[in-house]
């Protein structure tokens, strides 16, 4: 009997440390997660670094577009990201933003999740409530960046005579939408976060169990 109080209680007393440290590591990684999508969207917007040391000019080349993999200007031409048309920045900027804004949406809901698991209460309607909120989140983030930026690509493609424009935009107006003269642009696939979107799956599927589990504990409350 008092090795079964023993077994019974040593959960009791190390879960709020456990889950304090889980907590503080999950605020950490979002924290960073969160901090350089904003600082990508900024350098994008405004075609430069955030910091230049040195008197280093800090204009940002095209490339560094995520929708881009190279963009190389002809001998003697000039041209930097922040010469490019404002709508292609903010256009390729919005992939990003919203990772971040699902990356803080997913941590509000997983942090309550932990809370009502901490507090004993795993199958506490709150908690039912912030599972299917945190796999929303992720799935409808996860889907909504990859539309996104498939749109930037799409824009740009097109804007460029590489898609839909192919044969109707002449050099002139492509110059002036990149901002530069160049000679050779490769652009890159459209890319989807399947890391977000599984986890939201997954998410998906542990708010099916603990609603599973709900119903059964409260089958057995009815029993006795």
């Amino acid at each position: 009997m008092v090795q079964g109080n023993v077994i019974e209680s040593r959960p009791l007393r190390e879960r709020p440390k456990v889950f304090r440290v889980v907590r503080a590591i999950l605020l950490i990684v979002a924290s960073f997660t969160v901090l350089s999508d904003l600082t990508q969207a900024i350098t994008i917007v405004t075609g430069r670094a955030l910091m230049a040391f040195g008197g280093a000019d800090g204009r940002l080349p095209l490339a560094h577009l995520p929708q881009l993999l190279k963009a190389d200007l002809r001998d003697g031409a000039s041209g930097t990201l922040a010469d490019a048309d404002l709508s292609l920045r903010l256009l390729s900027a919005l992939p990003t933003l919203v990772h971040g804004a699902t990356i803080v949406l997913a941590t509000v809901f997983l942090l309550r999740v932990l809370r009502g698991i901490a507090q004993a209460r795993p199958f506490d309607p709150f908690v039912l409530t912030n599972w299917r909120r945190l796999s929303f989140a992720l799935l409808i983030g996860g889907v909504s960046q990859a539309l996104t930026d498939t749109v930037a690509n799409v824009y740009l493609t097109s804007r460029i005579g590489l898609l839909f424009g192919t044969g109707a935009v002449s050099t002139e107006q492509q110059e002036q939408f990149l901002g530069g003269d160049y000679q050779a642009i490769n652009t890159n696939y459209p890319q989807w976060p399947v890391s977000v979107i599984v986890a939201g799956l997954v998410a998906l599927a542990l708010t099916a169990a603990f609603q599973a589990g709900a119903k059964l504990e409260k089958d057995v409350d009815g029993v006795v």
